[in-house]
């Protein structure tokens, strides 16, 4: 598997010794880190309306000229995530786009992912039902990890619909993507012919500027990129803008707060059903039939004859 960041900063030394040293070491921060995914996304609107036009079929002038920032704090109470804010979302004309960039997989990324989606959904059904059918929203997951296709298929580019059995699609009013990153990378890695799809991707994953340089040489879409790169790399400002060790331990704990919420609120479910049980077999002692007391309890006709 990649690994990502194959380049390392010097420790304890200043700001204008580590731009330096990264800036006579080629190296630019990768486009798929937290603040850099989205300054690419914000700020590069000729690589944004290409690759978006790309996975959407949405006409990339349309999205160049109508293209309107929206990011906004998500704060869900649920297991999967008490607070969010996603990794870009902008607006165009009837449609709501949340950009996703996954850097590994873990238990709960796609529940995760799925919460933000929903979340997305419930605000437009706030302002109205008829508005909210003239809306539709898209969640698009760029997705670094290895068992993309055990999770989510065979193919670089996964669309997902909402579906019977009958396999009919139930809404028009919402589409999730996963792209799989990884097989453009390992295609850059055997120096096979890519895409401009797969360079749009790829240009996402690197750290040498060189190599950035050389994938996007004579396209402007992909120039676009490098200079920003180049420029978010070069600003003082931005000398820490990524500490990996930092990332991994917030990677972490946001892994370990998913399975503890996950395991608490099964505790509390089964802290409820030993509670209805012991009414139940209370009832039952009192003489109280089992069809009041699956009525007073929820619990099946088994689950209260079991208790007798």
């Amino acid at each position: 598997m990649k690994k990502l960041r194959k380049k390392h900063i010097p420790e304890n030394v200043s700001n204008e010794e580590i731009r330096e040293y990264m800036i006579t070491n080629n190296f630019v921060y990768e486009g798929t880190l937290d603040s850099v995914f989205k300054s690419i996304m914000g700020d590069c609107l000729l690589y944004l309306g290409d690759i978006i036009s790309k996975l959407t079929g949405l006409d990339k002038a349309f999205i160049i000229e109508n293209f309107k920032e929206q990011n906004v704090e998500y704060k869900i109470a649920n297991a999967l995530e008490k607070k969010k804010v996603s990794d870009f979302i902008f607006k165009l004309p009837g449609f709501i786009i949340n950009l996703e960039c996954n850097r590994e997989y873990w238990d709960g990324l796609i529940e995760r992912n799925d919460a933000y989606f929903g979340k997305l959904k419930g605000e437009l059904l706030s302002k109205g039902e008829e508005y909210s059918k003239n809306i539709k929203v898209i969640q698009i997951n760029f997705d670094i990890f290895d068992n993309f296709e055990k999770c989510l298929g065979k193919e670089n580019i996964s669309k997902f619909y909402m579906k019977n059995n009958e396999n009919i699609i139930e809404t028009e009013t919402s589409e999730k993507i996963h792209i799989d990153m990884m097989k453009s990378y390992n295609k850059y890695l055997n120096k096979e012919e890519l895409t401009k799809l797969d360079k749009e991707l790829v240009i996402l994953m690197l750290d040498d500027y060189l190599e950035i340089k050389k994938i996007a040489e004579g396209d402007k879409e992909l120039m676009e990129v490098s200079e920003k790169l180049y420029e978010l790399t070069n600003n003082i400002d931005n000398i820490g803008l990524y500490d990996p060790e930092k990332r991994r331990r917030e990677e972490e704990a946001l892994k370990i707060e998913y399975h503890s919420n996950i395991a608490k609120e099964k505790g509390i479910k089964q802290g409820a059903s030993n509670e209805k049980k012991s009414i139940a077999k209370s009832l039952l002692n009192m003489g109280i039939s089992k069809k009041d007391i699956m009525k007073a309890t929820g619990l099946s006709k088994k689950q209260i004859t079991m208790l007798m």
